[in-house]
């Protein structure tokens, strides 16, 4: 069986579920206004999804924020760092679309980490 959605080098809502964690596998490339379609800059990051097939996938600056604030600043030391994913449909430039934002999966699991931990 052909999946269509596996033929596409780039990530879309519909290739992932809700919740999935993915792994960043490569350093960033920064795609400047210039080269890109869209006129304006973005971040292209190399991942594997938890079925194993890789993607590249472009954060938002909502994911990129979070994504910076765990695992520092410089998106070169993001490789090996694993990412959680979640669908959200909301209206992008007038159109109710599926878009993916994503949270350092190590934040959920310190939270739940601290929350089992015994009190002393």
């Amino acid at each position: 069986m052909v999946k269509i959605s596996e033929m596409d080098e780039f990530l879309h809502a519909d290739a992932v579920e809700d919740g999935e964690i993915v792994e960043i596998t490569g350093k960033a490339r920064r795609i400047s206004a210039e080269e890109s379609a869209f006129d304006r800059a973005y971040l292209e990051l190399p991942i594997k999804l938890s079925g194993g097939q890789s993607k590249i996938w472009t954060p938002n600056k909502t994911t990129l924020k979070l994504i910076a604030k765990a695992f520092g600043d410089d998106a070169d030391f993001w490789v090996g760092k694993k990412v959680k994913l979640m669908i959200s449909h909301q209206n992008v430039r007038g159109e109710m679309k599926d878009v993916i934002y994503g949270e350092p999966a190590t934040q959920k699991i310190k939270q739940q980490q601290n929350l089992e931990a015994p009190e002393q």
